[in-house]
């Protein structure tokens, strides 16, 4: 059985951020949302359901749901319209049971058009390929608009459902993101080298630039010889590593003409040389400006000058850069006319033509200096920045895809947990720090006051347990407190866990970076740290779905067995 959902393109595109459809008044009142700005017309902001219908109602846009995504028992009859119903709760999407109706092509491309811009829109690809145009436009609209809106007694519930479920899928997500994009110890050392190899190539450019003397870095061979063998150990594919060795010669070529030539200008000859060209030209500036007198020409510039100038100061006055005289105006008329004298006396005049071009070959001779390498210098530089971005990409971008086991992650007592084989002081922490964030944070940017909050809080607990008193218990809480220490300016040294406490260091890294996941990625790269699930998870069930960005998750949607792994999870759990 198929329903059908009237709805507008606000609600459509919002739906691409929760991976689901709502009542309107859900918007306003669960813990989680959106930065979408939408038009409130007052009309729905207070509904409490869903309309539901066994046929398409038209309107321009329309979504056509499964049945087995709904709960058919929370639907009722609207009387007097024997296939309209109104439904309570939230319908959560899955992928091949959802279909979405546009009235237009165009009313689609605008929509794919606009989700591009906008960072919370993260799952419109996922389901693009369900999108279709009505062939109809002469399905018939039913009355539905008068209909009132029934007070749902179970409003609370069901928020509070979508409360729950929405940190839930964060945290899931955030794990699934952690475990696909984890690097190995040999593809992290490729992605350090990689960077070092940037960093050296940087370090080179401004050597140059700031030398008057080459110093070769030969080292910068080497690194590349190196990254080149540790990519070709773990990528299998077509990279721009001659390419590199190629624009370092060429660098090393052009950086010694370039000192050759500073050393050339920096000569005694050139120096006299410098000296005569620089009295050649304050000569003929003077006959110019003698010239320009004899003509009155000296007087035509500056009255042109006076008026550009009140354009310029209209223009302030009204926040432009110059406000013109209108056509038509005296002072208009009287520009033209300046312009065309000056315009005549510089053609017909050939010994102020003769002046004039001897000062541009003067100012071009004195230009002429080590600088013509410094553009072509500049681009290689760049054209080499850009390599390494894509080399970095391409390393970044191997993923873990037959280690992905979720049947670790289950609702304990009512609570998500991760559950070992082996119960372990870390796992014992984490549990008790996600328990936290699940039930006292709401779906929002952390900020580093209430990390630090949470990592109070989760450490009164964890000193409870039984399984803090022993070894790895007690570094734990150690880390804990030398790290608040540090926060509250009480020590100027911060503590890193070491590899012996690897999930510990994930979470860690939460704790170091909770600003943003890209900043907690680097950090965990540089660091060394394999397993970045855990820090991924908290930071996702703080965050919640919702609220997380597509960077963050189109990894994940363009594999479907890993997007469909999350979806199993997410069924199986609610």
């Amino acid at each position: 059985m198929k329903y059908f959902i009237e709805i507008n393109s606000w609600n459509l595109l919002e739906s691409f951020v929760t991976e689901s459809i709502s009542p309107f008044s859900f918007y306003q009142e669960r813990d989680f949302g959106n930065n979408l700005s939408r038009y409130l017309s007052g009309e729905k902001e207070r509904t409490d359901w869903l309309i539901l219908s066994e046929k398409d109602l038209g309107g321009d846009y329309a979504i056509c749901v499964d049945d087995t995504l709904i709960d058919c028992k929370a639907l009722t009859p609207v009387k007097g319209l024997k296939t309209v119903y109104t439904y309570p709760k939230s319908i959560y999407y899955r992928k091949g049971f959802v279909q979405f109706r546009f009235g237009t092509i165009e009313l689609r491309e605008s929509l794919i058009a606009e989700s591009t811009i906008l960072l919370e829109v993260k799952c419109l690809e996922k389901y693009s390929s369900s999108f279709y145009v009505r062939e109809n436009d002469s399905i018939e609209r039913k009355g539905i608009s008068k209909l009132g809106n029934p007070f749902s007694f179970d409003k609370n519930s069901f928020i509070n459902y979508d409360n729950r479920y929405n940190k839930t899928k964060g945290a899931v997500v955030g794990y699934v993101r952690g475990i696909y994009t984890s690097s190995n110890k040999d593809n992290q050392i490729l992605q350090t080298e990689l960077r070092n190899l940037k960093n050296s190539f940087g370090g080179f450019n401004t050597q140059i630039m700031m030398s008057d003397s080459l110093c070769e870095d030969n080292d910068i061979i080497g690194q590349i010889y190196k990254c080149k063998d540790l990519y070709f150990n773990q990528i299998d594919s077509i990279t721009s590593f001659d390419v590199l060795i190629a624009q370092y010669q060429e660098i090393v070529k052009l950086a010694t003409l370039r000192v050759e030539e500073i050393l050339s200008k920096n000569s005694n000859t050139n120096r006299v040389n410098k000296g005569r060209l620089l009295d050649e030209k304050t000569n003929l500036e003077n006959q110019i400006t003698n010239i320009e007198k004899s003509y009155n020409i000296f007087d035509v510039r500056l009255e042109l000058a006076n008026i550009k100038a009140i354009e310029k100061a209209q223009g302030e006055a009204v926040g432009k850069t110059r406000q013109y005289f209108k056509k038509g105006t005296a002072e208009y008329e009287r520009k033209v006319q300046l312009k065309h004298i000056i315009e005549d006396f510089e053609k017909n005049n050939f010994e102020y033509g003769k002046i004039q071009m001897r000062l541009r070959q003067i100012e071009q001779e004195m230009d002429a200096d080590a600088n013509k390498y410094d553009s072509t210098l500049s681009a290689l530089f760049t054209r080499v920045s850009d390599i390494l971005n894509e080399l970095i990409k391409k390393a970044s971008s191997v993923t873990n895809k037959d280690a992905i086991d979720l049947s670790i992650i289950l609702f304990d007592k009512d609570h998500l947990t991760i559950k070992n084989s082996i119960e372990s002081s870390e796992i014992c922490y984490f549990n008790i720090l996600l328990k936290y964030i699940l039930t006292k944070t709401s779906g929002t940017q952390p900020s580093e006051y209430a990390v630090l909050e949470s990592l109070v809080e989760s450490a009164k607990v964890f000193k409870e347990d039984p399984l803090s008193k022993n070894e790895v218990g007690e570094s734990i809480l150690n880390y804990l407190r030398a790290f608040l220490l540090y926060k509250n300016q009480k020590s100027d040294q911060l503590l890193i866990p070491d590899s012996n406490t690897p999930i510990f260091q994930s979470i860690f890294s939460f704790f170091v970076k909770p600003l943003g996941f890209e900043q907690m990625e680097r950090y965990m790269l540089l660091k060394k740290i394999p397993q970045k699930e855990y820090a991924f998870m908290l930071w996702g069930a703080w965050m919640g779905f919702a609220d997380m960005p597509k960077t963050f998750t189109n990894v994940l949607y363009q594999n479907e067995e890993v997007d469909c792994l999350i979806d199993d999870k997410m069924q199986e759990l609610f």
